[in-house]
């Protein structure tokens, strides 16, 4: 078979202290992964630490680490376009669906707001509990779509911070109303940075709609129909960044 179609290694995020001289170590969760991949020795995974890619070989196992040898190493390939996700918290495990599959498509980073209304109203306790899920959900979705970069996971922001700060790129606010949105596709032009407000169960209100406006958001729609807030998320994303994607990185065609 050609080299083309063969699957590519399990992939994880390393630290610093994993790497001595030519070696690798793989401990706590980044072993807990390894094991459940059941690599063996002489098998082949990929490190990724700071921009760089090793490619390892298993040389050995024991309680709580798996060792390995750097066979080659390659700078890692970075998107050269950002997506810049602001998704308002959404109702039970919700916004972890969310933080997966948008971290799965491409996205920069993730922050969660709290709008008019948003529905969890969460203590600064529960806050740091979920961004910490969140972090986990978002490195464990990089390593199983084999991504270089784990996209931020910012700190909850009302939607009155978000308004007075500076968001970059073309920014796009995700609207149901059709008669009053553009085509999300047809407000990508002239910029490789993208930022899109996601509303909550029942969207934005008309007054954030308004103020959004007024701050140079552009109102967007999604299609022809009204979708879920999560399923609003994770649309919104695959369609910025197969639009910027087929900018930047023209098709190629393969010979089997």
């Amino acid at each position: 078979m050609s080299d083309v179609f063969r699957h590519s290694p399990p992939q994880f995020f390393v630290t610093p202290s994993m790497l001595e001289g030519n070696e690798v170590f793989l401990t706590g969760d980044a072993f807990r992964h390894a094991a459940a991949q059941r690599l063996s020795k002489g098998e082949i995974f990929w490190a990724v630490l700071e921009g760089t890619v090793h490619e390892v070989e298993v040389t050995g196992s024991g309680p709580g680490r798996l060792t390995g040898r750097i066979i080659a190493s390659r700078p890692a390939e970075v998107p050269p376009f950002s997506v810049h996700l602001y998704a308002a918290l959404l109702k039970g495990d919700k916004f972890d669906l969310v933080v997966e599959k948008t971290t799965e498509l491409g996205v920069s980073s993730i922050t969660p707001l709290i709008t008019n209304r948003t529905v969890p109203r969460l203590t600064y306790e529960k806050v740091a509990l979920r961004r910490s899920r969140w972090e986990k959900i978002a490195r464990a979705a990089s390593e199983q779509c084999k991504r270089f970069t784990i996209p931020r996971i910012a700190d909850v922001m009302t939607y009155r911070e978000l308004m007075d700060s500076d968001v970059p790129g073309i920014k796009l606010l995700a609207h149901e109303r059709r008669e009053i949105s553009a085509p999300l596709e047809d407000c990508l032009g002239g910029s490789n940075e993208v930022s899109i407000l996601i509303g909550p169960e029942g969207g934005f209100d008309e007054g954030e709609a308004e103020v959004a406006f007024s701050r140079g958001f552009r109102l967007v729609s999604l299609g022809p129909y009204v979708l879920r807030a999560e399923t609003a998320s994770v649309a919104a994303v695959a369609l910025v960044v197969n639009r910027l994607s087929r900018v930047c990185f023209p098709p190629v065609t393969v010979n089997p």
